[in-house]
């Protein structure tokens, strides 16, 4: 076999060991560190693979890279926070079915009043951003989280 060839087929075994080992991924947006990491914990507890990302923009740039089953995401973030990225989740064909589940220490109210905002300031008029389905406060059990995540993920399921 020649060198180009050995290459594509080491790249095709690859791919399939990746997809027969592949768990289910959850992208994590969270810009504190110790939150990442029990969120992180919490992910794998319930055997999926947590993929960490640490603000919106790079949340979103991983999303050009992977197809998680589900987002946990932060509402209160640098540069670009959880409400402009549900936006673009939203707003984006190819992402607006991945469940969301925000994780915030933000009140619930405050932040859909947000999203609100959001809808009459950004937004063309047949194109709003729906209030999130999932909110979970970040005091709350980690069994109520796990149990919104797993709810969140079994909904996605085609």
């Amino acid at each position: 076999m020649s060198g180009c060839q050995c290459e594509q087929t080491r790249q095709t075994i690859n791919r399939i060991k990746h997809m027969v080992t592949k768990t289910e991924e959850i992208l994590i947006i969270e810009d504190e560190v110790q939150m990442r990491f029990y969120l992180m914990t919490l992910v794998k507890s319930m055997g999926l693979n947590p993929v960490l990302t640490k603000d919106g923009n790079e949340g979103l740039l991983k999303l050009s890279e992977i197809k998680p089953k589900g987002i946990i995401l932060d509402v209160m973030m640098p540069d670009k926070g959880g409400a402009l990225v549900y936006k673009e989740l939203v707003t984006n064909p190819d992402l607006k079915n991945i469940p969301v589940v925000f994780f915030s220490g933000v009140d619930k109210s405050a932040f859909f009043h947000y999203i609100k905002m959001l809808n009459l300031k950004h937004l063309k008029k047949n194109e709003t951003i729906p209030e999130p389905e999932y909110f979970v406060a970040k005091d709350a059990d980690p069994e109520y989280l796990k149990e919104v995540v797993k709810r969140s993920i079994n909904q996605n399921i085609s």
